[in-house]
């Protein structure tokens, strides 16, 4: 192959590798700043494509540098990690490993309940010393509890591995809750 085209090669896989390193660089840059998904994903993908499209064409010459498999990494590189990283965040909550915990309420009387677990809550009515186990990855357990009655005692608990996470007693209403990291 001529020295003029080599040298064209080896400028179009540097402009490919070039935009690759830079789709990596704004993908790096946007996770770390928080910016949206979309944001994080869609431009180091279409920069990606860009440098694919541009290491294909410049597949050619043998000695044009960088190298052919150069080219063709960092370009795949460049559209598959955004999609990796986000799909690990999005599954993190998932696969994050779950605890048990043990909510009680006592009270001379029925009490309505909310439990909350994460974002969810759910609502019942108990009766003394009734006690719920929840399997839970969720970052916030809570329960909230109250009578009919405002001068009756309610006390709560939640337990962890036989720990005592939160407790709180009072007259006609209470409230126990849990914060992952508040330990």
């Amino acid at each position: 192959m001529p020295e003029g085209a080599t040298l064209a090669v080896s400028r179009l896989r540097v402009a490919s590798v070039g935009l690759s390193v830079a789709a990596l660089a704004l993908f790096a840059m946007g996770m770390l700043l928080s910016w949206s998904r979309m944001a994080v994903l869609i431009v180091p993908v279409v920069l990606g494509v860009v440098a694919l499209v541009l290491a294909i064409r410049a597949r050619g010459s043998a000695a044009a540098r960088p190298g052919r498999a150069i080219a063709f990494l960092m370009s795949a590189l460049a559209m598959i990690a955004p999609a990796l990283a986000i799909g690990a965040v999005l599954l993190a909550p998932a696969l994050a490993p779950s605890a048990v915990y043990t909510i009680t309420v006592d009270s001379p009387e029925p009490v309505d309940v909310v439990i909350r677990e994460g974002a969810d809550s759910t609502s019942a009515a108990w009766d003394s010393g009734d006690t719920i186990t929840l399997d839970s990855n969720a970052t916030v357990i809570g329960i909230a509890a109250h009578t009919s009655t405002p001068t009756t005692v309610i006390s709560c608990e939640i337990r962890r591995h036989g720990k005592i996470l939160a407790a709180e007693e009072r007259a006609g209403s209470v409230n126990c809750s849990f914060v992952e990291g508040e330990e």
